[in-house]
């Protein structure tokens, strides 16, 4: 079954064009990681896979993009968050609430998770990324390592069936960069399907197939 089919995308800011006429099947359950130079599109492509282009970020697209056979456009936002769980190159474009619980309960109210199976995940996810000492602290208290695990932590609390990984290890330091990088293993031996964006090898070893951009 495939899971993202991204038909002759072209994506252009101004006069810049960073895509032109690419496409891209993923199937359900691969790793697939996306290198390239700075400026090359891998971060546009997760942007338009996640449905931010068009729309929220200011760029001219033509093409399509299908998540699990549907126009990702069409989905509204709470059904992109139960598809889609993407994490930014900056973590802090995704902190904005006052606690680290708050920010991992956020995504689950908005998508109506009942109240015992959001404890539930919320100290899973607290865990999982080694962040349970920081429970009730404030984002801005934190690290850029730190910081990038609480969104981690978020975003997969959700439990999407597609992980958009924009340079996700990129603040963590080795210890933090190998505990994840065995959870990310982990999530694809069940079969999460992961779209990864990396400069470096770092996730050489999840990969299932691995495109230069």
């Amino acid at each position: 079954m495939t899971a993202i089919e991204v038909r002759n995308l072209s994506v252009s800011y101004g006069e810049y064009s960073v895509l032109r006429d690419f496409s891209l099947t993923v199937e359900v359950g691969e790793a697939v990681l996306i290198q390239g130079p700075s400026g090359c599109g891998k971060s546009t492509l997760l942007h338009a896979i996640c449905g931010l282009i068009p729309g929220v970020i200011d760029a001219e697209c033509s093409g399509e993009v299908l998540v699990f056979g549907e126009l990702v456009q069409t989905l509204s936002v709470a059904e992109r968050a139960k598809r889609l769980g993407i994490v930014f190159q900056n973590p802090e474009t995704q902190l904005f609430c006052d606690s680290i619980e708050d920010e991992i309960a956020f995504g689950l109210e908005n998508i109506c998770t009942p109240r015992d199976e959001m404890a539930r995940r919320i100290d899973e996810m607290l865990k999982l990324t080694d962040i349970e000492k920081y429970r009730f602290a404030s984002p801005k208290e934190l690290s850029g390592g730190q910081k990038q695990r609480v969104v981690l932590a978020a975003v997969m609390a959700l439990d999407p069936k597609v992980l958009l990984l924009d340079e996700a290890l990129s603040q963590l330091d080795r210890r933090g960069k190998g505990m994840l990088r065995e959870q990310f293993s982990q999530l694809r031996s069940e079969g999460c399907t992961m779209l990864m964006v990396d400069h470096d090898d770092e996730l050489v070893s999840i990969a299932s197939r691995i495109i230069n951009l």
